[in-house]
């Protein structure tokens, strides 16, 4: 038994000593090299390369069995452009192993790959890669051979100790959208590769495209890999990344998350995730259905508190300048993601904005289409301290200055207005938009707001404001618009609506003087088109129709102006002074108070070239009323009123009753008020002299008897002249007579 033994153990060691002998032999004595022809060969008519190989085979035959390579080059059939090239592999086995028919590898090497993907209108050159023998008639779907397994073959290497890529570059390059698309500097280590247990991963590299973006990107994670059922899962999966070009600074990421793929099961998900960038920090989980279907997507993210300036200054950017030292100090989000099949949608949302929260739903409706969608509400807020810090100090006082240095008049230019493009209309034209937002409390500069609603739809390149609408000053408003991209030049239409809003401050809003006050019903329809501040407003037209009641004008009094007027007439007209009651000394007391008093005003006006003109203008004031019409330069605010004013105080006299005096009110909206208006000299004697014919005929009808009307001041003079000469020669004669029939 034991000589049996003892010859086996012979046998055995004779045979090893002989394999290895033969594998010795075949890696010394056969030079790989003189196999290049054939390689080239096969290269071409199974993949359509043309195959350089300028550097050496090389076989290595202890304590691995393997082969090596050097510089190869491989062009796609017939070109000149490299499509793929490697400086140096290897792939080796464990030779012990092999003798007893097993193939244990012992590493796989890759050094320098470079490889060259483009992509044109007629195709990729990738696509050109494959068996050129064949023609589209006979090539047909060969059935797989079915192979009986063979007991007796080597086992296949369930596990690699390593897999080695260095220094990997990669680059696509798309010629009908511009795409340039570099990874370089990629590296890929990977320990006891096995698909049936885990094994540990690093990867790094670098990508840059056309648009100058570059990210350094690391990754660490631990695969496993189930090739059967399509399952893989990286777990714990650690990924850090600097990336360039998109801010000012660089920006630092770290992701860490399990992320698992099941294709089989058509389905992704990720735990246990966080997201750290600017000094933000997200977490959350995900789950992905459907990847290649309807996909449909759930989970939550959270973001915690984070103080944005301080996130911009991580960046590079600019804080954001505000007149509350902690706005934009809090802010945080929480997201769950659901919705039906093939959408993103995030309901419920909920937005923290320091005091105020915004909350509801949003997301893309359609991933086929690209619809957005919300309904989103929004508590309060108090806009104030998010505005710039006032800078008073710095600006230029308004008031007579600016008023007297305004000389475009009525047609006032547009040259301050920029020729830049303002409305983005390739974006806007393929937006697929349906939303509404709520706010319930908005505070600005003194207005309070409520109940505010705003509804927004876009499709084929009109997006429409349907409804905006809300309660302000003691009153509501409501509005609709619409902007038209869908043609060359974009178009705009407003209808806006004011009811019984309190004007004053409003008004102050807008000139930052306290000028008015009132309740204001107001009526707007505005269009326009083009497409920059100056194509805008030099076409802008519309009408707008405006009613105040229980108002107030400060700073000018109306009625004051009129009594000046007169005033000034009586002076240059002293016998006028009979015709206006109540009036002693020649002169009209002026009120006391330096406003007008407004009981109820109507206007209506229209809008063309930047000026509105006022077609029509009726007022009921506290002394007398007043009619008139006029322009208003929107662009630099000089304007011109024409008005005629009636007051009873002035028109108890018998020949001033009904007068309407004409007042003129012209300047710019910037100047003082005090000198806005005053009395038209030209009218005004028009109006002395019609009072004092009206009372020459009142006296001639009275004593004379005679009949003047519609004679003018001259003619009633003149008649009154022959009247009395004829008087005066009947008396004479009379008196004649008389003596004559005496005697």
């Amino acid at each position: 038994m034991r000589r049996a033994i003892k010859i086996v153990l012979i046998v055995i060691a004779a045979l090893i000593i002989l394999v290895a002998a033969a594998l010795f032999i075949i890696t010394q004595v056969i030079d790989p090299n003189d196999f290049k022809p054939q390689i080239r060969e096969q290269a071409r008519e199974q993949a359509n390369l043309d195959l350089q190989i300028p550097g050496e085979l090389a076989w290595q035959f202890w304590p691995s069995l393997g082969v090596s390579m050097g510089r190869t080059e491989a062009r796609i059939a017939n070109q000149q452009a490299l499509f793929a090239a490697i400086d140096s592999a290897s792939v080796s086995v464990s030779v012990w192993p092999l003798l007893f028919g097993q193939v244990q590898m012992d590493g796989v090497q890759l050094d320098g790959l470079e490889l060259n993907l483009e992509e044109t209108a007629d195709g990729a050159n990738w696509e050109q890669i494959g068996p050129r023998d064949k023609s589209p008639e006979t090539a047909q779907e060969e059935p797989a051979s079915e192979e009986p397994a063979d007991s007796g073959s080597m086992e296949i290497p369930l596990t690699i100790p390593s897999v080695v890529v260095s220094n990997g570059q990669v680059r696509y390059r798309n010629t009908t959208d511009g795409s340039d698309i570099r990874v370089e500097h990629f590296n890929l280590n990977a320990q006891d590769v096995s698909f049936d247990e885990p094994f540990p991963l690093q990867m790094s590299l670098r990508y840059q495209d056309q648009s100058d973006i570059r990210m350094d990107l690391n990754l660490a994670t631990t695969l496993a890999a189930d090739l059967d059922s399509n399952h893989y899962e990286l777990n714990p999966m650690t990924l850090d990344a600097q990336i360039a070009g998109v801010t000012i600074n660089p920006v630092d990421v770290h992701l860490e998350q399990r992320l698992e793929v099941n294709l089989n099961e058509d389905r992704a998900s990720i735990s246990d995730l966080v997201l750290e960038a600017a000094g933000t920090r997200t977490t959350g989980q995900a789950t992905v259905t459907g990847l290649t279907g309807k996909m449909k997507v759930a989970g939550q993210l959270n973001t915690e508190p984070f103080d944005a300036n301080k996130a911009l200054e991580a960046i590079g950017e600019k804080p954001i300048e505000t007149s509350d030292d902690n706005a934009l100090s809090k802010i945080a989000m929480s997201a769950t993601l659901a919705g039906p099949e093939n959408s993103v949608m995030v309901n419920p949302l909920k937005i923290t904005l320091d005091q105020s929260t915004l909350s509801g739903s949003a997301g893309l409706q359609s991933l086929d289409t690209g619809k957005i969608v919300f309904d989103l509400a929004l508590d309060k807020i108090a806009l104030d301290g998010y505005l710039p810090p006032q800078a008073a100090a710095k600006e230029e006082p308004k008031g007579e200055a600016t008023a007297a240095g305004s000389s475009t008049g009525k047609t006032g230019g547009t040259e301050a207005l920029s020729d830049a493009e303002l409305i983005p209309v390739d974006t806007l034209r393929p937006l697929l938009v349906d939303g509404k937002l709520r706010i319930g409390q908005l505070s600005y500069q003194g207005i309070q707001a409520q109940d505010m609603l705003f509804a927004v739809n876009a499709s084929n390149g009109i997006l429409k404001l349907t409804q905006a609408s809300g309660k302000a000053l003691q009153g509501s408003f409501k509005a609709s618009g619409s902007l038209d991209a869908s043609a060359k030049t974009p178009r705009i239409q407003v209808a806006s609506e004011l009811n019984n809003m309190q004007l004053q401050p409003l008004a102050q809003l807008a000139s930052d003087k306290d000028l008015a006050k009132g309740i204001l019903n107001l009526k707007a329809n505005l269009n326009a088109s083009g497409n920059s501040e100056k194509a805008l407003v030099g076409s802008a037209k519309g009408n707008v129709d405006i009613g105040l009641s229980d108002g107030t004008v400060r700073g000018l009094n109306l009625y004051n102006t009129l009594v000046g007027g007169i005033n000034d007439m009586l002076g240059r007209f002293q016998a006028l002074a009979a015709l206006i009651p109540n009036q002693e000394s020649g002169k009209l007391p002026k009120a006391l108070s330096e406003d007008t008093k407004i009981i109820d005003l109507n206007a209506k006006a229209s809008l063309d070239k930047q000026v509105a003109t006022l077609n029509s203008l009726d007022a009921k004031l506290e002394k007398g009323s007043i009619s008139g019409n006029g322009w208003v330069n929107t662009l630099n605010q000089d304007f011109d009123l024409r008005i005629g004013m009636q007051s009873p105080e002035l028109g108890g006299g018998k020949y001033l009753q009904q007068a309407t005096w004409p007042l003129r009110c012209q300047g710019n909206l910037a100047g003082s008020p005090a000198k806005w208006c005053g009395p038209d000299r030209e009218g005004f004697e028009k109006l002395a002299q019609q009072a004092a014919t009206n009372a020459a005929k009142g006296k001639l009808k009275e004593k004379l008897g005679i009949d003047a009307e519609g004679d003018t001041t001259e003619e009633v003079l003149k008649n009154a002249a022959k009247q009395r000469a004829q008087e005066e020669i009947d008396k004479k004669l009379g008196d004649k007579l008389k003596g004559l029939f005496n005697r």
